[in-house]
């Protein structure tokens, strides 16, 4: 594993291992999904509880390591898997950028990283004792599908693509949002990302190819920016491999219909 993690979210050493059984599993399959590594490099990873702001991670970013807070009240696997994977995929987007689009891949990440938790651990749990917790994962992420959905107008919702594409204009016009829709977005966009492994090795691209975009120096971690998404720019930088899917992206949330009917 490339990254070096310091566990000091409980003051029980016990607790700290437990966590770093979802948590190495999860750093290591982000790893062989974007064998790249994330864009401002690997540095050694803090992990704390912060019962007031967590989940975040934090601002200003140390140029020496990255500082990630959950907010646990115990070790519970499927909870430290759901925060952890979406502010560790904030660091595979760029932590110095903030945007709808990387808000919605941290939804698109905890969803798949539930589903990766329950199989993985159903045919290789990394204890005796945790032979049967797999489960947990499934159920955990069908609660929070399950509240999602029960909140929205169904006979509008089957009507997906069109649903989908309202959804997204709203996001980027920056209206009043719920994470419950985004939740629902990620879950339609999930699929995509399915279709090849390669589909992830995106996420470095998305901090370059947002407006204004960030510091070109990977060292520059002075300022934090609220971006906007140029997708075009994002077809043209990803590789030509992924090209077929970030259009397959784009057609989903119909931004190109917008900018073209403007």
């Amino acid at each position: 594993m490339k990254w070096t993690i310091h566990y000091e979210m409980m003051e029980d050493q016990d607790a700290n291992e437990k966590a770093s059984l979802v948590i190495n599993d999860i750093v290591e399959e982000f790893e062989r999904l974007i064998p790249k590594g994330p864009p401002l490099g690997y540095k050694p990873l803090h992990l704390i509880n912060d019962r007031v702001a967590g989940p975040t991670i934090y601002w200003p970013l140390g140029k020496d390591f990255y500082k990630i807070g959950l907010n646990i009240s115990n070790v519970f696997f499927n909870q430290v898997a759901f925060q952890f994977s979406q502010e560790f995929c904030r660091i595979y987007c760029d932590p110095r950028i903030s945007n709808w689009f990387i808000q919605l891949m941290n939804h698109v990440a905890a969803l798949y990283f539930l589903d990766y938790l329950n199989k993985k651990w159903e045919h290789d749990p990394p204890m005796e004792e945790l032979k049967d917790y797999h489960e947990n994962f499934s159920n955990y992420r069908s609660n929070l599908l399950g509240t999602a959905f029960s909140r929205i107008d169904m006979v509008k919702y089957q009507i997906s693509n069109e649903w989908v594409k309202n959804q997204v204009k709203k996001l980027i016009n920056r209206e009043t949002y719920n994470r419950g829709k985004m939740l629902i977005v990620a879950y339609e966009i999930l699929g995509l990302f399915q279709e090849s492994d390669a589909n992830w090795q995106m996420l470095p691209y998305i901090g370059r190819c947002s407006v204004p975009a960030p510091p070109g120096d990977p060292k520059d971690v002075t300022t934090i920016r609220k971006t906007d998404m140029d997708f075009n720019r994002l077809i043209d930088a990803v590789p030509k491999e992924i090209k077929p899917f970030v259009q397959k992206l784009v057609d989903k949330f119909g931004v190109m219909e917008e900018e073209g009917s403007e």
